[in-house]
């Protein structure tokens, strides 16, 4: 069974990329042509879409009739009848939503490079760098799109034939020897752009949720026990449907957030870097799963001895700058404290630190974040190095593990699933 769930990744992957690469191409030559067509099918999918629901919204009485559904319905209709009507509007709009989405990474950029300025990192001029870069790109598309509209599917064409190549030299990858493979390391890999990956942990939590019942482990079973753990937390409720990351080494979780409610800004994006250790496993699990209505996806790692102390210099290196804070129920512990902080404090008796001066003083949702710490920790572990440019998110890191898991001979031993109708383990 895992031989043939193997061999179909690996097809997935040389067929997938040869498909994407041969799309690339098609947008590539065909230019405005194919796009024209493109577009203004998608504009009679929305209409005929928008309709349908319409209907079933008037006609079936299974349907939940409240105003998010009948304005989501009347959204649907409205655009496609507005593009229908201005047919040439149509083709401007995905040049816009383009320059919008450039403007909002020259804008994690430039927030990224004010942290970084406050404690004097070099890293902060590649950041400057790229915050111009996207901001100067984003003004040509969002001021001039009519001319620019053969340049966008041009950049579109050459995306879908770089993450075609990559998904071929992850089959290639796959499919060499150990010996060649500690020749070659993967230096770069291209991925969704990051408004999609944000969105993966909901995703994955859907599925998850749909065949719950029906997993079963995909890989041989093996009494190993891993020497470090990744969690990726998922939910459809508010702000943790994007996910969260933290690690388990040693039997201490160690998690990094913006934890201090009074330090919040930017609508919670920002605030003071807070790192909490604790020795509690189940009942952080529990917590999790309880509290925060989450479920959990554990990956086991194995690590030589030389990586295991890599990690512990690492972990020795960041606690060095490190001061102890008390969250609010510490303080008062006769007020009643709804903050995350007081409650995990309450559950578990984890311990919270802040930073003096590193780059883990400042959290930001988009940059300094909680993947970004468990990517520094876990540093030259994986031959990978994620993203070149962009957001590292959950959705990145998940999409990563679950995919090295399904391999033959991986860092990635074990994968384990924490639901709240078992506050077990399922394996996957």
């Amino acid at each position: 069974m895992y031989v043939k769930r193997r061999q179909i990744s690996l097809l997935n992957n040389l067929i997938s990329g040869i498909g994407i690469i041969v799309l690339g191409l098609i947008i590539t030559i065909g230019s405005i042509n194919m796009y024209t067509r493109v577009v203004h099918l998608i504009v009679y999918v929305f209409l005929i879409y928008g309709l349908s629901r319409l209907v079933n919204f008037i006609l079936n009485k299974k349907i939940i009739r409240n105003s998010q559904t009948l304005i989501s319905i009347i959204l649907n209709i409205f655009f496609g009848l507005f593009f229908i009507i201005f047919k040439k509007a149509s083709l401007y709009i995905l040049p816009i939503l383009f320059s919008l989405y450039l403007l909002l990474q020259s804008v994690v950029k430039f927030i990224n490079y004010s942290i970084l300025r406050k404690i004097n990192l070099k890293s902060r001029f590649s950041e400057l760098f790229l915050c111009i870069f996207f901001f100067v790109f984003s003004m040509i598309f969002l001021f001039y799109p009519f001319d620019k509209i053969n340049m966008f599917i041009m950049i579109i064409g050459i995306y879908c034939i770089l993450l075609g190549i990559n998904r071929i030299y992850e089959f290639i990858i796959d499919v060499l020897t150990d010996k060649f493979k500690l020749k070659i390391k993967r230096k770069l890999r291209i991925t969704l752009p990051a408004i999609f990956e944000a969105f993966i942990p909901k995703r994955a939590l859907k599925s998850i949720n749909k065949y719950i019942n029906y997993l079963t482990s995909e890989k041989e079973e093996t009494d190993e026990i891993p020497d470090l753990c990744i969690f990726v937390h998922m939910s459809k409720y508010g702000f943790n449907q994007f996910g969260h990351t933290d690690i388990l080494f040693e039997g201490k979780i160690y998690s990094f957030g913006n934890y201090d409610k009074s330090s919040e800004r930017l609508l919670t994006c920002i605030g003071d870097g807070v790192l909490f250790i604790l020795d509690k496993k189940d009942k952080y699990i529990s917590f999790c799963i309880t509290n925060s209505k989450k479920t959990l996806v554990e990956y086991g790692v194995r690590l030589t001895e030389r990586e295991k102390e890599k990690i512990r210099m690492q972990l020795d290196k960041i606690m060095l700058d490190t001061i102890e804070w008390k969250p609010p129920i510490v303080l008062d512990k006769e007020a009643e404290h709804k903050d995350y902080a007081s409650k995990l404090y309450k559950a578990t008796k984890a311990k919270f630190y802040k930073f003096k001066t590193s780059q883990y003083k400042t959290y930001f949702v988009l940059g300094i974040n909680c993947t970004y710490f468990a990517d520094k920790i876990l540093k030259n572990i994986f031959n990978d190095v994620f993203k070149l440019v962009g957001i590292l998110s959950p959705g990145t890191y998940y999409e990563y593990l679950e995919e090295n898991y399904k391999k033959k001979k991986s860092k990635i031993i074990s994968k384990k699933i924490y639901t709240k109708e078992s506050i077990g383990v399922k394996d996957a």
